[in-house]
């Protein structure tokens, strides 16, 4: 299996490799940091209801469209990524996705565990502390006959930055996002207080990996890859790509798996009421309301505890005819897909 660590880390190539290494169809394992911060959306993303646009216009925050799975990402500095990409079917690989990552995770999670912090899998694909705080997302897919797995050694994290790109119907709930990132996330630095190399991280990564893809051989980048990487970024991050018509908005924002936040923006005859709820485990364990200037309070406590879906809030929503709202209009509004 070839390694390669390319020396060319600006713009959007870091994420561009691996897709132009399945193109070529060829085989290998990819070891990169990004010089700088970039929005990588997933397969099935809608970038309107995501990502804030205009604030990752304006700091100059490129965002592109991966071809794998897995929501909307923060991706920069920090992090070191592991992008392998494999013929199938292959011989050391299970053809279940599930079960390729229960086998591929040992690696990162090996990696981890070196540099200080006790890693585990929590499936399908978060990688998380002891404490349960995600520190490491992965994904896959297929791309021209390629199983492509993908994730990062999170060393650093910016948490702010992550709560700024995210797309809110009021600004007013982003601390509560920034908080609820800060809660469930973490990286190396967090845990140990130390930042070790990016060097020293993708030495780990080759030497966890080896084992389990029959052994790495160290090649470098050769002309066709770094021409069709290029080729690739432009791709990806064309607008035709990113505000893709077969994407689908989201119903709730992941911050990890088992933690969801739901945001919802609803039209009232005084104004729009802004309806924040924590989702963890399925069941709400907490929610906030922002109601319009001169609106009745509605005090949303019933719905702790409760499961987020239709039966569940039908039972447990209070009176919100003070609001000049219809209590099914209310309840289709906070399961709709995310505006």
């Amino acid at each position: 299996m070839q390694l390669f660590e390319p020396s060319d880390n600006s713009g959007l190539l870091p994420i561009a490799y691996f897709h132009a290494l399945a193109r070529l169809g060829a085989e290998g394992l990819i070891l990169i940091e990004p010089a700088r911060s970039f929005v990588s959306l997933g397969t099935f993303d809608d970038a309107a209801t995501t990502v804030d646009r205009d604030y990752c216009r304006d700091h100059g925050i490129p965002v592109m469209r991966r071809e794998t799975g897995g929501g909307m990402v923060l991706l920069g500095p920090g992090q070191i990524f592991y992008t392998l990409v494999l013929k199938r079917p292959h011989a050391l690989v299970p053809s279940r996705v599930d079960d390729a990552y229960r086998h591929l995770s040992q690696a990162p999670i090996e990696v981890y565990r070196r540099f200080g912090v006790a890693a585990r899998l929590r499936p399908i694909n978060d990688i998380v502390t002891a404490a349960g705080r995600k520190i490491g997302g992965q994904g896959a897919g297929d791309i021209h006959g390629h199983f492509c797995f993908v994730g990062s050694i999170l060393v650093d994290f910016d948490t702010d930055l992550m709560q700024r790109i995210v797309r809110l119907p009021d600004e007013g709930l982003r601390p509560a996002l920034k908080t609820a990132l800060e809660e469930g996330l973490s990286c190396v630095h967090a845990e140990t207080g130390s930042r070790p190399s990016a060097q020293a991280v993708k030495a780990a990564l080759a030497e966890a990996f080896a084992p389990l893809v029959g052994g790495l051989q160290p090649r470098p980048v050769p002309a066709c890859l770094m021409a069709r990487a290029r080729e690739v970024a432009q791709e990806l991050s064309s607008a035709g790509v990113v505000d893709g018509e077969e994407t689908r908005p989201r119903p709730l924002f992941k911050v990890h798996e088992g933690l969801y936040l739901c945001q919802r923006a609803i039209a009232a005859p005084g104004g729009t009421i802004t309806v924040s709820l924590d989702i963890r485990d399925q069941r709400i364990a907490a929610a906030s309301l922002l109601p319009a200037p001169g609106a009745t309070g509605l005090d949303l406590s019933a719905l702790i505890g409760r499961s987020f879906d239709r039966e569940a809030l039908t039972l447990a929503l209070p009176d919100v005819s003070a609001l000049g709202l219809d209590r099914e209009d209310f309840i289709a509004a906070l399961l709709a897909p995310g505006r």
